[in-house]
């Protein structure tokens, strides 16, 4: 975090993400010129749920306040008003806008008392960077062993891999292709900094 001062204006402690030294530096590679093109998404909070997938009234206690199921299909995700990856048989990452994460865990867990479950809020520690493009798949295929062609690996799924030796979850939004990478805050300017060498290799 950051100081600012403004004239009378106490101090302020501003939240800062950790690409914002990567950004100022004018790095985000050009999609003009490198096929690819980085764009940092701070602006989300990030909720891990575990329970039982076998367990009809969890589902449903999830789905009431989520407005959609649970993906229950490996290595896939559903999206409405929040993202839901799925991570394992029993565990799920939920996405949501910066802020309502605090209120959504709330209601979950007053929804979910009585169950056996885990929700724990890991806002403070991710980060998501998203990747379009027409070389975006030359690029990770760099550093990231998951097969991603387009016959493999289809919109709508995701999978957690490494990139870079950089632990991550990766997801296929469009057929731009696009891809979202949900990665740990204190790895993701190593891993800024390695894709957009890559761009020039």
């Amino acid at each position: 975090m950051t100081r600012k001062e403004s004239g009378n204006v106490p101090d302020q402690m501003q939240r800062q993400h950790a690409l914002a030294s990567f950004l100022n530096g004018n790095s985000v590679p050009d999609s003009g010129t490198s096929g690819m093109r980085l764009e940092v998404r701070p602006h989300y909070g990030y909720l891990n749920l575990r329970g039982d997938p076998d367990d009809e009234r969890f589902l449903q206690a999830v789905q009431q306040k989520l407005g959609h199921s649970l993906p229950g299909v490996p290595n896939t995700f559903t999206s409405a008003d929040h993202t839901v990856f799925w991570l394992g048989p029993d565990e799920w990452l939920l996405s949501t806008a910066l802020g309502r994460e605090k209120e959504i865990a709330g209601q979950l867990a007053k929804n979910l008392a009585g169950h056996c479950y885990s929700l724990v809020d890991v806002t403070g520690g991710q980060l998501l960077i998203r990747l379009s493009g027409e070389h975006v798949r030359g690029v990770l295929a760099k550093g990231c062993t998951l097969d991603l062609h387009p016959r493999i690996f289809k919109v709508g799924q995701c999978a957690q891999t490494t990139l870079a030796k950089t632990s991550m979850l990766i997801a296929l939004i469009d057929d731009t292709p696009t891809f979202d990478i949900v990665l740990r805050r204190s790895f993701a300017e190593y891993a800024a900094r390695w894709l957009q060498h890559s761009t020039r290799i």
